[in-house]
Parts: C-alpha cells; sequence; structure tokens
C-alpha cells in the first residue's frame, strides 16, 4: 500500500468514526428510585436532570409520604406502594415526610 493509500484511509476512517459517534442519541431521561426505610430517605440527597422521573418506593412498615409543597406530594404510601414524579426545573429541593417530623431528603435538579 502506498502511503498516499494509506492516509487516505486512515482519514476515511477518522470521519466515518465522527459521523458514527454524531448518529448515537443522547441517553434521554433517567429514573431514580428513593426508597423509604427505617423512618428515613435513601438515598437522603439526589441528583437528576429535568426530565428525571423521580420513584419514591416505601418499603418500611409504617406508612410515610414525601412533600415538597407548591411542587409535589406523594399522598400518603402504605408499605409497598409507590410514588412517582418528572423533574421540570433546575433548583435544589428540600422535602420531607409530613408524617414523620426527622424524615427529610433533598432533590438537586440540574444540567448535565
Amino acid at each position: 500500500m502506498t502511503r498516499a493509500r494509506a492516509l487516505l484511509l486512515v482519514a476515511v476512517l477518522g470521519v466515518s468514526l465522527v459521523a458514527a459517534r454524531a448518529a448515537v442519541p443522547s441517553a434521554g431521561p433517567r429514573r431514580h428510585e428513593v426508597r423509604m426505610r427505617s423512618v428515613s430517605f435513601s438515598p437522603a440527597e439526589l441528583r437528576v436532570a429535568p426530565g428525571d422521573t423521580v420513584v419514591w418506593r416505601n418499603t418500611d412498615i409504617v406508612r410515610h409520604d414525601a412533600v415538597r409543597p407548591g411542587l409535589f406530594d406523594t399522598g400518603e404510601l402504605q408499605s409497598g406502594d409507590s410514588a412517582r414524579w418528572v423533574a421540570a426545573d433546575t433548583g435544589t429541593f428540600t422535602y420531607r415526610c409530613t408524617i414523620h417530623a426527622r424524615m427529610r431528603g433533598r432533590l438537586v435538579v440540574a444540567r448535565e
């Protein structure tokens, strides 16, 4: 193979690789889970992107909720129940269980 042909082949392969990378779609919205257990939220702080879904799942033996007034309210969740919310706006949002005052969590909604 001549040097000129080898360089041409390398250039064509390079362009093909760039085109293939551009064609790969972004990951898109993701699903995150917060478990309610041992009278706490786990994880206590969660970072998500706008469009992501947050699911609160009660794996405890007592009822819980997750409330951020004006943003979301899961309603009362019995053991085994879950509720979901889709993050829209960016910001840091603290929330709590209105049934158990010491249960607090934080959502950080930020663009990646």
